[in-house]
């Protein structure tokens, strides 16, 4: 393995929270949630609580964030106070909307980095095994298909980050393995770094206690904001009846999509397609994807109008069942859920015509399907 011994800058210390670095002065000035609480009540670490609400607001407008670097080493408290606060909040969409902002930030101050910093923070930090495939000069003496890669990782680190990027190139089946060793650009272990802090905030499990008045308004302060933004990005809502017709697959794009969960580009695609095809307006289309933490509303209206109009006007039809099968997007092919009508029907459009039908006409007793129709596809 390369070992880097690479030391970080101030300034590369705030721009990436999670290194052992940052984390290491962190815990000097505060050794737990405790002692950083303690430190917060104070008047001196005010501008602190500040500037994490700064921070989560930025999250939540969808801005960039700005980092704070005035030479005191309480500028290293910033990011995880503003941690506290979101987990103090609760609000799982709140918690994406500071994953996305945060995971971007990193992205954006990775692209400029060198690639022994790349490397040390990979391994310093995540613990990741990444080894350099040298200069491009040096890798002419490489197999042809291995020189447009700058690094190479373990899969089993790879695999901690991939599953959650839907596109077929972050499939372990579409990728060169050798000896356990998978090839990666420079720009996709950025992607997966990022993505790996992303999900270290997503997955957080603080337990954050009764706070100090101070700290108590900062929480009560971000979260009328936060409260305020949301109803004004509340999507229009669906009747139950069309809802309860979903097949499997839409009720769970749909239901991540409003709860303000980043879907995949597939799913954003499937899900879009099907409501329109169901007859939804674009903008009651629009509406279903603006909880989502990098919404835009011009680039997502243009994507629905595409979709909408493409074939003559008239639109793209979502994929069939296999198709979201291939792209992991069915739950009841995943086992985490069960709908009898799925083995019957190939197609979502399909599932929702049958399933509709039924409660027009009363139909509880699903016995129907077996005696009326032959499976199409098998599940198990």
């Amino acid at each position: 393995m390369n070992v880097t011994t690479v030391r970080l800058t101030r300034m590369q210390m705030l721009q990436y929270p999670f290194s052992a670095e940052t984390r290491a002065v962190t815990q000097n000035m505060a050794k737990d949630l405790g002692s950083l609480i303690g430190l917060l009540d104070t008047d001196q670490y005010e501008p602190v609580v500040d500037e994490a609400e700064r921070r989560i607001i930025a999250a939540i407008d969808q801005s960039e964030i700005q980092l704070v670097n005035s030479n005191d080493d309480r500028d290293f408290l910033i990011s995880p106070t503003s941690r506290l606060v979101v987990e103090k909040i609760g609000d799982p969409r709140l918690r994406e909307y500071q994953a996305e902002a945060e995971s971007k930030t990193v992205n954006k101050h990775l692209d400029a980095e060198k690639d022994e910093v790349v490397m040390h923070l990979c391994q310093s930090s995540f613990g990741w095994q990444i080894e350099s495939t040298g200069k491009p000069v040096d890798r002419a003496r490489l197999p042809v298909w291995l020189r447009s890669f700058d690094f190479r990782m373990r899969f089993e680190n790879f695999l901690e980050v991939a599953p959650g990027f839907h596109q077929p190139p972050w499939k372990l089946v579409n990728r060169f393995l050798d000896a356990g060793w998978i090839p990666v650009q420079s720009l996709e272990l950025k992607r997966l770094m990022s993505g790996k802090y992303k999900q270290l905030i997503l997955n957080s499990t603080l337990k954050v206690p009764t706070l100090p008045a101070r700290l108590t308004e900062a929480v009560q302060r971000v979260e009328t904001e936060f409260r305020r933004k949301a109803r004004v990005t509340e999507p229009v809502k669906i009747t139950e009846t069309v809802v309860s017709a979903f097949p499997p697959c839409i009720a769970q794009m749909h239901d991540d999509s409003i709860q303000g969960k980043n879907l995949p580009h597939e799913a954003r695609f499937t899900l879009a397609a099907f409501l329109l095809k169901i007859g939804m307006s674009q903008d009651e289309v629009l509406g279903v994807f603006r909880s989502s933490p990098d919404f835009v509303t011009d680039l997502a209206r243009y994507q629905i109008r595409h979709i909408s109009s493409k074939s003559g006007g008239q639109g793209y039809t979502p994929p069939g069942c296999k198709k979201i099968q291939g792209n992991g997007l069915c739950p009841v092919y995943l086992g985490v859920t069960f709908d009898p009508l799925c083995e019957y029907i190939i197609h979502p459009l399909a599932f929702y015509k049958t399933r509709a039908w039924e409660m027009l006409k009363g139909i509880e007793n699903r016995s129907w399907y077996a005696t009326k129709k032959r499976k199409k596809q098998s599940l198990s």
